[in-house]
């Protein structure tokens, strides 16, 4: 009997040092929020890829595919001003509005080919400066799209897209000032 019971105490012993499942804990895939600065930072990679081609003095077409790059990829810019900016909610969901379309192929050629660009679309009045400052990132990239729209672009038309796109890193500035990103 006594070697029964030890036995028995041998084997829950064993039991309760084996290793036990963990309850599985159910991973969560977070996607990396992109944060205020890296979108800020986006904006102006774009913006450069932009002024150099104008300073190459590109093809209406490369300037094109461009700034059509710029604006469509500014939607989660602007979307992520909103809790920086919440004086300026309406402006900045109606300039994601304008941004935003619906990719019907993942050929970046015929998306561009498939869509027209409103390049005056229609913005609230703005509430305050910083409502104003982030309407320009979306009108300096769609008036430099539509000079780009010309089949002969003139010396005075790429210093024009320049203008526009120094204005656009002028207002990135100011955004990055009022939203205290450092």
């Amino acid at each position: 009997m006594k070697h029964l019971m030890f036995s028995v105490f041998i084997l829950l012993m064993l039991s309760a040092c084996e290793d036990k499942p963990e309850p599985k804990q159910t991973e969560v895939q977070q996607t990396p929020e992109v944060t205020l600065q890296q979108q800020f930072d986006s904006y102006q990679g774009l913006a450069w890829q932009v002024v150099e081609a104008l300073q190459n003095q590109s093809a209406a077409q490369q300037l094109q595919d461009l700034t059509f790059k710029l604006i469509t990829s500014s939607t989660g810019l602007f979307l992520n001003l909103k809790a920086q900016l919440p004086e300026c909610e309406a402006s900045l969901h109606a300039l994601a509005d304008a941004t935003e379309f619906q990719q019907q192929s993942d050929d970046a050629d015929a998306l561009q080919n498939e869509m027209t660009i409103n390049v005056e679309p229609e913005l609230p009045e703005f509430a305050a400066p910083s409502c104003y400052h982030a309407q320009q990132l979306l009108l300096n990239p769609l008036a430099v799209y539509k000079l780009a729209q010309q089949a002969d672009l003139a010396q005075s038309d790429y210093q024009k897209a320049k203008l526009k796109m120094t204005d656009s890193f002028a207002r990135i500035k100011q955004l990055e000032l009022i939203t205290a990103i450092e």
